[in-house]
């Protein structure tokens, strides 16, 4: 299939997103949000990056040649995406929970939500309320973090207005007045994905992020019988969310990564990558976190390639001859499509 940039394309050349789609890729249509048709997918930009636009993990094959041409023609600096899951541990994974059952938790979990409800309530709420509301929480949620950055008021603002009629719904844990965390989630036709989890920790005593996504869980899986994800392993920076929330019955869907770069990000990264653990030392920058950030990521990579040398077709990296996998070994058997 060919190339094709929603908006920026005549319509009578690419094809639009239609209602039979994932609601999250029409709303992001619908907000002139640049869409990229390549191999039949989907793809957003993300962060000078393209990723598939769809609002649930898939498993994404694209054939080099689009993806090289989906690339040029985006502007961007690299394609990432999974072809399959593995039936054992890889380096790279998602986060999902399909069976939630408040019973089922060990006796110290449940205790710990109990008492979460009994100083949090937990209510539904609006973007537009949130987006007047809810930035000095997001803030305060920051401090948690040893890398990230939070963004100002008038992008959190944006952020959340935009969100407004669309296929999201939004969480909130409340001590008296007072909002001390929240849930933002696309809601699919068959899945929910958290795609924002924030709480204060000033009240992290009161244990509101237990109740909050207790709430999320009992609406989502137990009632409504879909899914939840959580997102891919982090690579940027460490929140420890996905490791709260596999208390909960998440667990991690692993797969393979599949970067493939334009041409002058390859050289780069096939430059750099041998040293990577002298570039891991140096002083923290926003441009070194970042190179930090796509070493890491090639490091992935390279392991699914050395572990799973059919998950897909290969990517156009060097990789050393030492590194590449033997003839002869097949651990994609252990891959399920």
């Amino acid at each position: 299939m060919p190339v094709n940039c929603v908006p920026g394309t005549p319509a009578s050349e690419a094809p639009t997103p239609t209602s039979s789609l994932d609601p999250y890729i029409v709303w992001q249509n619908q907000h002139k949000q640049p869409l990229f048709n390549a191999g039949g997918i989907w793809w957003r930009g993300y962060k000078d990056i393209l990723v598939p636009a769809a609002g649930k993990p898939l498993p994404t094959p694209i054939p080099s040649s689009e993806a090289k041409a989906v690339l040029a023609e985006s502007h961007t600096y690299l394609l990432r995406y999974f072809t399959r899951t593995s039936g054992t541990p890889t380096e790279f994974w998602h986060v999902l929970c399909n069976d939630y059952n408040f019973e089922k938790l060990p006796g110290k979990m449940r205790t710990k939500i109990r008492r979460a409800y009994k100083d949090c309530a937990i209510r539904r709420i609006q973007a537009a309320w949130l987006v007047e509301n809810g930035y000095p929480c997001y803030l305060a949620a920051f401090s948690r973090y040893k890398g990230g950055r939070p963004e100002s008021k008038e992008t959190f603002q944006k952020r959340h207005s935009d969100a407004i009629n669309g296929p999201f719904e939004y969480w909130g844990a409340f001590i008296g007045e007072t909002l001390v965390g929240f849930a933002k989630c696309i809601v699919g036709k068959d899945y929910a994905t958290m795609v924002v989890f924030k709480f204060d920790p000033r009240y992290a005593v009161s244990r509101p992020a237990y109740a909050l996504l207790d709430t999320v869980l009992q609406t989502y899986v137990t009632n409504a019988g879909m899914p939840v994800n959580n997102g891919y392993r982090a690579l940027a920076h460490d929140t420890n969310m996905q490791d709260f929330v596999l208390q909960f019955g998440f667990r991690r869907v692993y797969t393979d990564l599949r970067v493939i770069y334009r041409p002058p990000l390859h050289s780069i990264i096939s430059m750099l990558y041998p040293f990577s653990s002298v570039i891991s030392r140096l002083p923290t920058s926003r441009p070194i976190e970042y190179l930090k950030t796509l070493l890491k990521q090639e490091q992935i990579q390279r392991s699914c390639l050395r572990e799973i040398p059919e998950a897909g077709p290969r990517p156009e990296i060097l990789i050393p001859e030492k590194e590449r996998p033997k003839q002869g070994k097949n651990p994609a058997t252990n891959f399920v499509s």
